[in-house]
């Protein structure tokens, strides 16, 4: 029976009904072709046979690489749903501290800065206002050596030398330390009673303060605490009146200027009350080292103390101009009218459809 046509015919067809039933045996195109005797006596029987064996072998291979597929979904949708579940936790804490111990908000931020932005702009205003600051000091000592003020006066307030600027005794570094908890004291105090020095001090901080790391708080701190110091002390009092005048006069200048990158009047005074206390130190010593410290000591305890009282980030939402708006709402307006007739011809279409399958 076995050595029959009929059976060398039908022999074929069992093993490939059987090994259709197991997806993984139709890996390579040789199985197909080890299945299919090359016995088979009608050429039209042995090509019939062929086609459906692979067609069977094609259709096991898309079954496999579609369930590799939803298996890798089926993964990506887990992890998905774990950081999900991640961020919705950590979003409940967050609110929780927030409502626990009323983390203040930022009202009204700027548009947020990125650290090399910061950096950018803190390295070339220091730079310039340094450099101002070592020019108007040789027109001070000029100006000085020719009205006859005493020699050792003009050194001490006017000299760039490393020799006559980087010496700090006892007392000098009592009297910055002493300044500088002074200022950081009052600072604390207005904002506390000064709503709008508060506002404006929160969003400028907000915007320059966030991005940094602790480490560089000191450096932002110092760089201006130190250019600043010695552009409107060390070189405006003595290029202007050695004295109680010219401490004045480098006040109202510096509070001035305090007036800008969205800060505002309150700030400005502020500015001016800090920057005569800065003159003072300045006058009593004659060493720019003294309010330059001071000043650092006073800019780095503020942002210590900001950064605890504000430690969740404000989010900005960027105001929305009237005309912009208006724009919109003239293009939603214009976009339903064109749509309107194309909806009308729609639910037209889909109640004669309804009718005629009625």
């Amino acid at each position: 029976l076995m050595g029959s046509p009929l059976a060398r015919t039908m022999v074929p067809y069992l093993f490939l009904s059987l090994l259709s039933q197991s997806i993984g045996t139709f890996a390579t195109s040789s199985t197909h072709r080890a299945i299919i005797p090359s016995r088979i006596s009608s050429p039209s029987l042995r090509t019939s046979t062929f086609q459906a064996s692979s067609a069977k072998l094609f259709k096991g291979k898309a079954l496999r690489a579609c369930g590799n597929k939803c298996r890798e979904l089926r993964e990506d949708v887990k992890d998905d749903i774990a950081k999900l579940r991640e961020e919705i936790t950590n979003a409940a804490a967050m609110e929780e501290n927030r409502e626990s111990l009323q983390f203040k908000e930022v009202k009204d931020p700027l548009p947020p800065s990125s650290k090399g932005e910061i950096f950018r702009a803190c390295f070339l205003v220091s730079g310039l206002v340094t450099s101002l600051g070592v020019a108007l000091r040789q027109y001070a000592a000029k100006k000085l050596s020719i009205s006859g003020a005493d020699p050792d006066f003009i050194t001490s307030l006017t000299s760039n030398l490393p020799k006559d600027v980087f010496h700090l005794d006892a007392k000098e570094l009592g009297i910055m330390v002493g300044i500088g908890a002074a200022v950081t004291l009052l600072r604390q105090v207005t904002l506390a009673s000064w709503e709008d020095y508060q506002w404006a001090t929160d969003r400028s901080n907000e915007q320059v303060l966030r991005p940094l790391s602790s480490f560089d708080l000191l450096w932002v701190a110092a760089l201006p605490g130190v250019s600043e110091e010695l552009l409107f002390r060390g070189a405006l009092i003595p290029a202007v009146y050695p004295d109680w005048r010219g401490a004045v006069i480098a006040a109202l200048t510096f509070g001035v200027l305090h007036n800008s990158g969205g800060r505002n009047l309150a700030s400005a005074t502020f500015a001016t009350v800090a920057g005569a206390a800065y003159g003072a130190a300045f006058l009593a010593t004659s060493n720019v080292l003294v309010p330059m410290g001071a000043h650092t000591i006073s800019n780095l305890a503020s942002a210590l103390i900001w950064r605890q009282a504000h430690p969740i980030a404000t989010a900005y939402v960027p105001e929305v101009k009237p005309e912009d708006s208006e724009a919109a709402s003239d293009v939603t307006a214009k976009s339903k009218k064109e749509s309107a007739p194309k909806e009308k011809r729609k639910r037209k279409q889909k109640k004669a459809n309804q009718g005629f399958g009625a």
